[in-house]
This record gives structure tokens, sequence and C-alpha cells, in this order.
């Protein structure tokens, strides 16, 4: 079976055709086809989205945000016309931002423009025979495919955290052998974005590459390398033992959950994150994201420490630098073909 999945994310789009090799693997037929935003002729490089607070209070599209939004349908379009047959072929779709009632439309991006009315327009410009179910959540789906794409670093694993680093964060998790979406987790556990360190400045900063690039003007590697030590940290602890106010948060976060006492096996850095941690530019900032985790493990408690502290400092089996960029993609394929609507 074929499935085109297509990641919409805040600077681009991606897509390609998956197929099902068997219920536990799914892998690209041919490359992606990938458009960037800026290259369309109507990009407004200029566009800055309506604050949070006006979107989510259902505040009227201005007109700029409504020329933003065709051009994201217009390359949206562009690129599943690259890549579909003549065959009638499911398309399943991932977007950041906060969906819509009906989940097939977008109600709030920070990172670019409400689309309210998005399965709706690419049905209709593509005269598609199978409706789009409803738009996924990319963070999610990064978290899928590395769970059912064939060199996955969710696979064979019972308890993981995964964190891609691209214009935005995205996080997942996979505890006692299942996948679980952070909003389903949201009473317990915090997004990136919300965990703030000080006024205005989200952990996302250190985590995201447009954070990053944005703070090497002005902060050293080991400082930008151990927040995000510092953070990858939290995750682990959070998971142990449960939520103990370690960052500021403006919602309350419960301390009780179903897993406390899981350790988690793996540690999964993922897209370009990834990528500029594996080359000598970030090499400085993954040395002390190691050396900040080593640290804290150590005046941890004992469980932690004796499960992620071996001879030679922290256990560096315990952290993958993935190179499945196509994650979202497949993970679409996955979810698509396995919990159907």
């Amino acid at each position: 079976m074929k499935i085109i999945g297509i990641d919409g994310g805040a600077t681009k789009v991606s897509g390609a055709q998956v197929i099902r090799i068997d219920d536990q693997t799914f892998e690209l037929i041919k490359p992606i086809k990938e458009i960037q935003y800026k290259d369309h002729k109507s990009y407004d490089s200029n566009f800055v989205p309506l604050t949070l607070e006006k979107q989510l209070a259902n505040k009227q599209l201005t007109k700029p945000e409504q020329n933003q939004s065709q051009l994201y349908i217009e390359c949206i379009t562009e690129v599943i016309e690259q890549i579909i047959e003549e065959d009638p072929i499911p398309i399943a779709i991932a977007m950041p931002g906060i969906k819509t009632a009906n989940k097939r439309g977008i109600k709030a991006m920070v990172n670019g423009p409400r689309i309210p009315n998005l399965c709706d327009e690419l049905e209709k410009r593509l005269s598609l025979k199978y409706k789009i179910q409803s738009i996924e959540s990319d963070a999610d789906m990064c978290a899928w495919g590395e769970e059912f794409g064939k060199t996955g670093a969710f696979r064979n694993i019972e308890n993981a955290y995964y964190i891609g680093g691209g214009t935005g964060t995205a996080d997942g998790l996979k505890l006692q052998g299942k996948l679980i979406s952070f909003d389903d987790a949201a009473k317990w556990i915090a997004k990136v974005w919300e965990l703030v360190i000080e006024k205005d400045t989200s952990f996302e900063s250190f985590s995201s590459m447009s954070g990053i690039n944005r703070l090497r003007t002005s902060r050293s590697d080991k400082e930008i390398g151990l927040m995000l030590g510092n953070l990858l940290f939290e995750r682990i602890s959070t998971i142990f033992s449960g939520w103990n106010n370690q960052f500021i948060t403006d919602r309350n976060i419960e301390n009780v959950h179903p897993y406390h006492g899981t350790l988690l096996d793996r540690i999964v850095i993922g897209q370009r994150l990834s990528d500029f941690l594996q080359s000598n530019e970030g090499a400085i900032i993954f040395s002390e994201v190691i050396e900040t985790l080593f640290i804290n493990c150590v005046n941890s408690a004992t469980e932690i420490k004796n499960y992620f502290i071996n001879n030679e400092g922290f256990d560096k089996d315990r952290i993958v630098l993935s190179n499945l960029r196509s994650a979202p993609i497949i993970g679409l394929a996955a979810k698509s073909y396995l919990v159907p609507c």
C-alpha cells in the first residue's frame, strides 16, 4: 500500500510516497520533493504573524495573513502534484500549530499564517478522491517515523524521548513500549516551547536551529550546550520522578503520572539540530550537552546515576543523533495505515 506523506513546516513543505513493507516498517519509494516558501513569487519576507493570543481569540485574518496562507497552500499543492500518480493515493499531512476543532485547518501558528480551510482548499485544487482526514502534529509524526522507519531510533526501544530542532522544536515520547503524544501527556509534562528560562526566553531558543543561530551572536557555544543539556536532564527527571518546577511555565504541571520510576533507554535528537550537532561547527555544543548530562546525573537519584553513568562518564549509548530526516513523512504514512480515521 502506498501513501503520500506531506510535512508542512514553518519554512518549507516536503513530501514523498511511502510504502508499507510490513506492519512495523515503512519506507520512502522515491526521494523527497521539497519547496521553500521563500522561493514562491508571492512570498512576503516582512510577514509577521499576529500574537498567539489574538490568533486564539479568532481575530479576523489580515490581508497579509490571507496572502501568506494562500502561498502555503499553493506550495503544498505543487509538492503533491509532483509526487502523486494517476491512481488515487491517500494523502496524510502534518503541520505545526494549533489545529481547528475538526483538525482540518490551522487555528494558530507561531511562525506562520493561520490556514483554517487548509484541507478543503487542497481537496478542491487537487480534485482528490480520498479526503484528507485530519492534520497531524508534525512533532508526533517525527516520533512515529523513528518508530516505524527502517532505521528509526525508537525501534526495539521501550522508553525514549525525541527532540527535533528546525525552525521550532518537536517533542516526542515512547514509554512502556507505546508512542505517547505530548498533547495527551500535557497534565504532567510541558512541551519545550512552554519552558521559560527568563523573561521572553523559551528553551526553544536553545533547541531549535533558528534559535541557536540567533543565540550564537550573543552567547557562547558552551552556554547553549549547558542549557540544552539541562533541558534533556529535565526530561529524564520528570519521566522518572515527576515535574519538580525545574523551569518556569505559565500553567500548572502535575507531579503525579503513570510512568514514575521509568528510566529513558534513549534520547533521540533529530532533524536539523542533529545535523548541526554532528558537524564541526556544533561539536562544542554537543560536548557541553554530554558534560551537563553527566554532572546532573551524578548528582541525581541513585537509580538515575547508576543507569546513565559508566566508567567513561555519561553513557553515550543513551543519546542518539538521528539521520532520519524523513521521519515525519514516514510517520504520517505509518499512522494513516495503522490508525485509520
